[in-house]
């Protein structure tokens, strides 16, 4: 193998490939990245067994062949570069880098030694904005739970339905639900969990351009002009969370979004014990006021004005998922809708019905 390629641009093929790859792996050969050349490209792919990405780096290909190195050593060492362009080249499993400036070796190991990367042949299934997509990923992806014994909950729900694709993830304690237009209508409605991590990264790598999707048995693949993302699935059915979610609500208290996550900061600094503060909707003063209390460090009470609609209500929260929501939102401006002190809680975006989050509150 032997290319020239552009520094910067090898720089960012191999730290997007690099991002899935820990450095406690059982096997050595899941620590490195496998560089082959392909259609005028050099491809750079990694895996850990459950997700893998290919993405690719233009340059001159001179010569054709592969290798598979440490991944973190190539990053850091082209990362460290001033030159402009590099040659890279491969013979008898040692990768040769050179510039003008500077020459080194890199032991490798045999690509035959390197995970197979699934192929998914299938045609396409559909097609979605980047942005969009990663958009809402960023506000739903942090509820998925961590259970192990739930692997459902550890996933994150992708539901093709007709012209909209709803993605949401829930710990049975809180739910976060987004919905995105597709650009090409699939053709059947499918459901089908991704593991979280994976979604993860497909929020972080595909924020440009329009993703197409592609589904196998058991796997799913997400792509657009530059990156494969192949992820596994997990079987299984996703809980009816729209069960939980409540059609009516008895008070509505409209903010200012980043008044309501300094109020919650500043009180949950004094909730050091449980993370439960409470939140009363006081439509008389048009204000939300959230309140704390500890036997060891104290109390405190911050009023954020509001615009109200209903009765006022007294509720518990964890303060940490209200914040989760609030800070992975855009938004300007946020509602929170209430029932009573035993009942889900919602937050919404203002002039949006693309998105909800549902909250439990703490019952005392």
């Amino acid at each position: 193998m032997k290319a020239v390629c552009k520094k910067n641009n090898l720089n960012t093929g191999l730290a997007t490939a690099s991002r899935i790859i820990s450095t406690n792996n059982s096997l050595p050969v899941l620590n490195n990245i496998l560089l082959r050349t392909e259609l005028g490209r050099l491809k750079i792919s990694s895996t850990n067994l459950e997700l893998a990405i290919n993405t690719w780096v233009g340059g001159k290909i001179e010569e054709e062949g592969d290798i598979t190195i440490p991944a973190k050593l190539i990053n850091d060492y082209v990362n460290s570069l001033t030159t402009e362009k590099l040659t890279i080249s491969s013979k008898n499993q040692t990768l040769y880098l050179e510039t003008s400036e500077s020459k080194s070796h890199i032991k490798g190991l045999s690509s035959e030694e390197f995970p197979l990367i699934p192929q998914i042949q299938e045609p396409l299934y559909a097609k979605i904005k980047g942005t969009e997509l990663a958009a809402a990923i960023h506000t739903v992806v942090f509820a998925a739970s961590f259970s192990e014994t739930q692997p459902e909950i550890s996933g994150v729900l992708f539901e093709f339905n007709g012209a909209e694709l709803i993605i949401a993830a829930t710990d049975r304690y809180r739910l976060a639900e987004a919905r995105v237009k597709v650009a090409e209508k699939p053709s059947e409605t499918r459901r089908i969990i991704i593991p979280n991590r994976s979604v993860v990264e497909l929020g972080r790598v595909m924020q440009g351009g329009d993703v197409e999707i592609y589904l196998s048995e058991g796997q799913i693949m997400f792509k657009n002009d530059s990156i494969e993302l192949i992820s596994r699935v997990i079987e299984g059915l996703y809980p009816d969370y729209q069960q939980i979610i409540p059609k009516n609500f008895t008070s509505e208290a409209e903010t200012e979004k980043t008044e309501m996550i300094r109020a919650l900061r500043a009180v949950g600094l004094f909730a050091t014990d449980t993370n439960n503060i409470e939140i009363e909707i006081d439509p008389q003063g048009k204000r939300v006021v959230v309140r704390s209390q500890a036997n060891q460090t104290g109390d405190s009470e911050v009023a954020v004005q509001a615009e109200t609609i209903g009765r006022g209500n007294k509720i518990i929260f964890n303060h940490k998922y209200l914040l989760d929501c609030l800070n992975n939102l855009n938004d300007e401006r946020v509602i929170l809708k209430t029932i009573d002190p035993s009942s889900p809680a919602a937050i919404v975006p203002k002039g949006r019905e693309d998105y909800i989050y549902i909250v439990m509150p703490i019952k005392t």
